[in-house]
């Protein structure tokens, strides 16, 4: 399965992949690498001090409607020294439950997740060593868990 990454970008998306199948009101995994820029022969490296994560959901037929919260933040995106090789992390989020899914019915909408890397503010005497990665966006599918309690 492929990951998500860019040419000269420095996190790349391990888990989830696209379109993974994912359950309602369960614990999933987002798995990602900061990739050493020495390893890659990335010259321009610019790291981010942090990567947040959005789940988002946009309604079928109506892509002006992107609704989205925040699953996670401040995760830890600290390269390996000198970036000499690359650096995996883990955190864990639970899905929404069957109750959310019952207002946001996968048959309606699309779901996906946002990883957003965040740069420090740059002082006027200050250069950004590189071009700042863009947000990476992993589609989903969401499997709603109608069995557990309460029901929906």
């Amino acid at each position: 399965m492929a990951s998500v990454a860019l040419a000269a970008d420095v996190i790349r998306i391990d888990e989830p992949t696209d379109n993974a199948q994912l359950s309602s009101n369960t614990e999933i995994s987002f798995k990602y690498t900061v990739i050493g820029a020495q390893s890659a022969g990335i010259t321009d490296a610019y790291y981010p001090n942090s990567l947040t994560v959005d789940f988002e959901w946009v309604q079928k037929g109506n892509e002006s409607n992107v609704l989205r919260f925040n699953a996670a933040s401040s995760l830890e995106t600290a390269s390996s020294p000198a970036g000499v090789s690359d650096k995996q992390y883990e955190s864990t989020w639970k899905t929404p439950n069957c109750h959310f899914f019952t207002r946001y019915n996968p048959s309606d909408y699309t779901f996906s997740l946002l990883f957003t890397p965040v740069y420090p503010e740059l002082t006027p005497n200050m250069t950004a060593p590189g071009p700042e990665q863009e947000a990476m966006s992993v589609p989903i599918n969401i499997n709603v868990n109608n069995g557990t309690f309460p029901r929906c």
